[in-house]
């Protein structure tokens, strides 16, 4: 289990990721994935001893999402976030191309 840990009080969001999830596909030619989820810094929860304040911003709610990201790791990594919106960009990188695509 990875712990969350405090950088700072003076940054906007928390990022919460879940780093390799899916790690144990490797072996197996499977795709893996990392996952990041985007809140508010909760302000009103400063007074806080750090790690009070570290695991309760860690924990919010779905609803109060700003952002996901999930990255796909294969033979193209492809990265996919929304901001809230019914559009999803997603970017793909394949290692024999040069350039970016974006659907």
């Amino acid at each position: 289990m990875i712990l969350p840990f405090w950088i700072t009080d003076n940054a906007l969001f928390v990022v919460v990721t879940d780093p390799f999830e899916g790690s144990r596909n490797i072996v197996a030619s499977v795709p893996a994935e990392t996952i990041f989820r985007i809140y508010n810094h909760l302000i009103k929860l400063d007074n806080l001893l750090t790690d009070e304040k570290e695991l309760l911003n860690s924990l919010q709610s779905s609803n109060r999402l700003v952002d996901i990201v999930y990255v796909l790791y294969s033979s193209a990594t492809i990265l996919c976030t929304t901001f809230g919106s019914a559009h999803t960009p997603s970017l793909s990188i394949i290692p024999t191309e040069t350039s970016l695509s974006h659907t």
